[in-house]
């Protein structure tokens, strides 16, 4: 039984695209839950209105993107009553994301090392010096071999997987309470997919963090997640344990997902 006080919480949440013609609505009336060491996924095909509901979350929908209706908590605080200059210190402190593509995510023209450094430089007052120690640090916490040299490595020189360890390098030295990581083995190999997915499984327990995990594919969701939310064309359509939805599947399409490993 589930006594803590969720860490995310989300009531009714919807957001449209609006044109001068048409109102489309891409997340339609969503509610749900993270608590802290729990990893919650939010799972369906694409463009079910899953990254949609993580954007909105953030503050980071552009236009003609809006939420038009709903709260989303974090811990006691509205963020939908925060401005977008309050949002973005809070996402620096308190929400770490881990986007799709660590590619795109990544500065490509700034060594490794240097875009981690500065991270730390952003949360800490410590030296230049002291940042880098923290960053090395860091980036063998993430599972990185060889932090030293991959320090002055560009993102276009190491893998999309080693990529990712540093996105979640850059999530730990921020000390945010809640994770959200979208489609994060996404294009990996089997052996990258397997290490993320411990190394997320480590920091639920090591760091405290509830993790949102956003995914299309079911066996990443038996591999690590607690509790799911299966979501169609913008709806929660079922939600449950992980161990009970597995085993007894009620609507439709989560059975059509299962079936179709």
């Amino acid at each position: 039984m589930l006594t803590e006080t969720p860490l995310l919480r989300i009531d009714h949440l919807r957001t449209s695209f609006c044109t001068k013609d048409q109102a489309v609505t891409a997340v339609d009336d969503v509610s749900m839950e993270v608590r802290p060491r729990q990893i919650v996924a939010l799972v369906g095909e694409s463009g079910c209105g899953k990254s949609v509901t993580a954007m909105s979350v953030l503050g980071l929908l552009d236009p003609p993107g809006r939420v038009e209706k709903g709260e989303v908590w974090l811990g006691g605080n509205n963020l939908r009553e925060y401005s977008k200059r309050e949002l973005r210190m809070l996402r620096s402190k308190e929400i770490a994301v881990i986007f799709q593509d660590p590619m795109n995510a990544l500065h490509p023209l700034l060594p490794i090392g240097k875009q981690i450094r500065e991270t730390v430089m952003l949360h800490r007052k410590v030296s230049r010096k002291e940042a880098k120690a923290l960053a090395l640090e860091q980036m063998h916490r993430a599972g990185l071999s060889d932090p030293e040299l991959l320090y002055t490595k560009y993102p276009f020189q190491i893998s999309g997987g080693m990529c990712q360890r540093v996105m979640i390098a850059i999530a730990l030295i921020s000390g945010a309470r809640l994770l959200i990581a979208d489609e994060p083995t996404t294009a990996l190999d089997v052996m990258a997919q397997a290490r993320i997915l411990k190394e997320l499984d480590r920091i639920r327990h090591a760091e405290g963090m509830g993790i949102l995990l956003i995914t299309h594919d079911f066996g990443v969701v038996a591999e690590l997640a607690d509790y799911v939310y299966v979501m169609q064309s913008g709806k929660i359509v079922e939600a449950g344990n992980v161990y009970t939805l597995f085993a007894n599947p009620v609507h439709p399409y989560t059975r059509q997902l299962l079936g179709s490993r």
